[in-house]
């Protein structure tokens, strides 16, 4: 008993020995990206160029790929999106992709646990896309970023050799802010800044002005600061009140002066002139 105890020893001290952590031929990337109020998340193992002729040869076209080495790259999505124009729910997909000269489809496959596309099943695809690849500068890693970003929408690019694919997503922004809001001010009685928040989003996305005013009065009559002051300012003049706006823009600057904001004295500057122009 005590040699076949030695034995296991020996055999796990030799384990350890020769286990080595070395540079993987195609290490493991990941990029995370905010879109709005949508999480958006690609998984991905990154293989190299290193002097091959990549697409119409070590990835030939017009064969399905699975968008990288290793397993599967994988996308998901915290909020329903549209891919392209196209409805896609919210959730986890393995990307595939079939390269073309001229065309490349994007696949959105619901199982997770793909290597390669031996197992693939056309009855687990949420949705398939077709796009135009691009040339791009040459990059010798594969790389996927998320460019363009706005309150939303953003493109998602696969970019690898001298070729870029792209694809755009949208997310319905404004319906889940407004149910945020709405939550929130539900939620939390007497905070100020849900209320001056709620004003400024109203304000710059084309909502209620006058629930804009509302929210921002209600705002600075718990606790009035400089940066809600300046909301306060401007719903006012969102909804033609020009001399108060004024008035308030410079009790505003006057309260930034004091705690040493110098940006929202500019700002109170810009928007007194403006105004006054507008009384």
């Amino acid at each position: 008993m005590k040699k076949f105890s030695l034995f296991i020893a020996a055999a796990t001290l030799s384990a350890s020995v020769f286990a080595q952590e070395l540079p993987k031929p195609s290490p493991l990337g990941e990029v995370e990206q905010k879109v709005g109020l949508t999480e958006v998340e690609i998984e991905y193992s990154r293989p190299g160029v290193k002097d091959r002729d990549i697409f119409g040869d070590l990835v030939p076209y017009d064969k399905m790929w699975r968008t990288g080495a290793n397993k599967a790259t994988s996308i998901s999505f915290s909020t329903d999106v549209k891919i392209n124009g196209n409805e896609l729910i919210a959730g986890d997909y393995s990307l595939f992709t079939i390269p073309g000269k001229e065309t490349w489809q994007i696949l959105f496959n619901t199982n997770l646990d793909q290597w390669g596309t031996g197992n693939y099943q056309d009855t687990e695809e949420a949705l398939r896309i077709s796009v135009k690849p691009e040339e791009y500068c040459f990059t010798e890693t594969m790389t996927f970023t998320i460019d363009n970003v706005t309150d939303n929408s953003a493109s998602i690019c696969l970019k690898w050799a001298e070729t870029s694919v792209c694809f755009d997503m949208e997310v319905e922004v404004d319906e889940m802010a407004e149910e945020n809001i709405q939550n929130k001010i539900n939620e939390i009685e007497n905070a100020y800044g849900v209320y001056n928040t709620s004003a400024r989003w109203y304000l710059e996305h084309g909502g209620d002005k006058a629930q804009a005013l509302e929210w921002a009065k209600k705002s600075t009559s718990i606790k009035e600061e400089f940066w809600n002051l300046h909301t306060l300012a401007l719903a006012q003049a969102a909804n033609g009140k020009y001399k108060d706006a004024i008035a308030t823009a410079e009790k505003s600057k006057a309260m930034a002066t004091e705690a040493g904001y110098d940006s929202y004295i500019s700002r109170n500057d810009e928007k007194i002139a403006e105004w006054k122009k507008m009384k």
